[in-house]
């Protein structure tokens, strides 16, 4: 009995080569997600250290805190405090939130303090929710974009 086995490489290729594309992009689309997601969390630990640093740290009666505040905002989002182009496409300052924590710093039973510093340490957090646009292909799938979720967290230590 004779087999032909002509075109079976042209079968197995059509059956495989979807597979492969399917691999191959959605490694690629992850991995921009999880780059997309490195620049949101540089940006949040920028904003978190210019606040922590700045002339008046949480101090909201200080003249300087609104436009320190919104220069932390410009610096998070596109990597310098004048604005500018941004890190993320469709990431803007309006989607990151700063707060501003006093944190009570006890004395044990032994006179030493939780923390060094005074009675009260202030802690600045940067975060944000932020709906990754993506490149498309888990739409293309039928999948929803990510959402990205970051925060940092940094100690008022002043101007320096």
């Amino acid at each position: 009995m004779t087999r032909n086995e002509d075109g079976s490489a042209l079968i197995e290729g059509a059956i495989v080569m979807p597979v492969l594309c399917v691999l191959l992009f959605g490694v690629y689309e992850f991995s921009w997600f999880f780059y997309q997601q490195h620049l949101i969390s540089t940006g949040l630990r920028d904003a978190a250290r210019y606040l922590a640093r700045s002339s008046a740290p949480c101090n909201p009666d200080a003249s300087s805190w609104p436009s320190d505040r919104a220069n932390a905002r410009n610096l998070a989002t596109t990597g310098s405090v004048g604005g500018g182009v941004a890190r993320v496409k469709g990431w803007s300052g309006a989607a990151v939130a700063l707060d501003c924590l006093p944190i009570d710093n006890m004395v044990s039973a032994r006179g030493l303090s939780t923390y060094r510093g005074g009675k009260v340490i202030h802690v600045v957090t940067a975060s944000t929710r932020f709906v990754d646009p993506g490149l498309g292909f888990l739409r293309f799938l039928g999948l929803k974009s990510p959402t990205i979720s970051v925060s940092h967290s940094e100690r008022v230590i002043g101007p320096g």
